[in-house]
């Protein structure tokens, strides 16, 4: 069986109920992580999986709140001896800021049993592994001018991006939007989508539910949640399913979901 673990669900204020932004993937016994905002580690023992099963990390951008938890989990690692290397994916400048980890966290390649492997890929990548199939598209997330100015003062070479990612598995199609500017970001990767998995840290309830309906979504999983809906996940439900037959639910910390 195939499932979905939805490990830290807050936006970017976390709450004493919801730790920041991380799912995985479990297949086979191994895990795919997306995004690495929370404590992966204690979080996966805590659902009773062993993260030296991690296959690969996948980060869709490099916000604190979902990538801030990478260091802790490359140590955690390292303490516990996984024994094969950790791949991390990521935009483009990710080899670079891997590096950059690297040395800020003091991780010294020579002492540790396993290597990081850092990889960026864009639209034209694909990951295909053990069954999992990934692909890749850009959102609006950064493509904005606060981000273009941070960018232009510390002289990177390369403007920062988002992106959400396509799952194929085991036959079905699931869509994580990744942080988006708004749900028109991924109208292009919707067809004959099985599932779809939606941030709620950028976007307002009514419109939500306007896309929902507008695009005939079958099933939504909403993640990522604003901190001020933390404990109203009921009405959130309720508006998002509102005028439409589709199901509707709110991910919460620890929530299984089988493929």
């Amino acid at each position: 069986m195939t499932e979905l673990l939805f490990l830290g669900t807050s936006a970017g204020v976390s709450t004493a109920n919801r730790h920041h932004c991380s799912m995985a993937i479990k297949k086979n016994g191994r895990l795919y992580v997306i995004d690495c905002g929370c404590p992966v580690s204690m979080l996966l023992k805590q659902m009773g999986e062993d993260p030296k099963s991690i296959e690969a990390v996948f980060l869709t951008h490099w916000h604190p709140d979902h990538a801030g938890g990478l260091p802790m989990l490359i140590q955690d690692l390292q303490l516990t001896y996984k024994p094969d290397n950790l791949p991390i994916y990521g935009p483009a400048s990710t080899i670079r800021k891997v590096g950059e980890l690297q040395s800020m966290f003091i991780i010294p390649p020579d002492v540790y049993p396993f290597q990081l492997e850092a990889h960026e890929y864009d639209e034209e990548f694909v990951f295909e592994r053990d069954g999992l199939r990934i692909e890749f598209f850009k959102t609006m997330h950064l493509n904005n001018e606060n981000w273009r100015k941070i960018d232009d003062r510390h002289g990177n070479a390369v403007a920062p991006v988002a992106y959400g990612m396509v799952l194929h598995i085991d036959g079905k199609k699931i869509v994580v939007s990744g942080d988006v500017l708004s749900s028109a970001d991924i109208v292009r990767v919707l067809p004959d989508a099985d599932l779809v998995i939606h941030e709620f840290g950028h976007i307002h309830p009514e419109k939500l539910n306007a896309f929902v309906k507008e695009q005939g979504i079958a099933n939504m999983v909403i993640t990522h949640i604003h901190h001020e809906w933390d404990l109203r996940t009921d009405e959130l439900t309720q508006i998002v399913s509102e005028g439409h037959s589709g199901d509707v639910k709110v991910a919460h910390d620890g929530m299984r979901l089988a493929i």
